[in-house]
C-alpha cells in the first residue's frame, strides 16, 4: 500500500457500506444471545462480500431483516470455511435459515 492509497482510505473510510448476506445456520439458546452464520447471498456478490468480511473482522454492524427490523452485533471472520462470518447478538434475535439480511 502506497501512501496514496492510505489517505484515500482514511479519505473514505466513512462511506457506508452495504452488504447483503443469508443466514445459513442460526444458533438461539431458549434465552441470551444469539449467534448465526452468514455467506454471500449471491454469488455476484460472492468476491465482494469476502472482501468486506476480511476488513471487518471483528467489528460492530448491525443488521436488517426482511421486516425491517435492526439486529445489533458483531461479526467475525470463520478462517477456516472460506467467505463464511460468524454474527453474534448481544440479545435474542429473530433469525431464520435462509433469510437475507441487510448489513449496514
Amino acid at each position: 500500500m502506497n501512501r496514496r492509497q492510505f489517505f484515500l482510505g482514511w479519505i473514505f473510510q466513512n462511506a457506508p457500506t452495504i452488504v447483503q448476506v443469508e443466514v445459513m445456520e442460526v444458533f438461539r439458546p431458549s434465552e441470551g444471545p444469539s449467534a448465526f452464520l452468514v455467506h454471500h447471498a449471491s454469488e455476484a456478490g460472492r468476491s465482494r462480500f469476502a472482501q468486506w468480511l476480511r476488513a471487518n473482522n471483528g467489528a460492530r454492524i448491525v443488521c436488517r431483516l426482511p421486516n425491517g427490523t435492526k439486529v445489533d452485533g458483531r461479526i467475525f471472520r470463520v478462517r477456516m470455511c472460506f467467505g463464511r462470518g460468524l454474527v453474534l447478538t448481544r440479545a435474542p434475535a429473530p433469525i431464520r435459515r435462509e433469510d437475507v439480511l441487510i448489513i449496514d
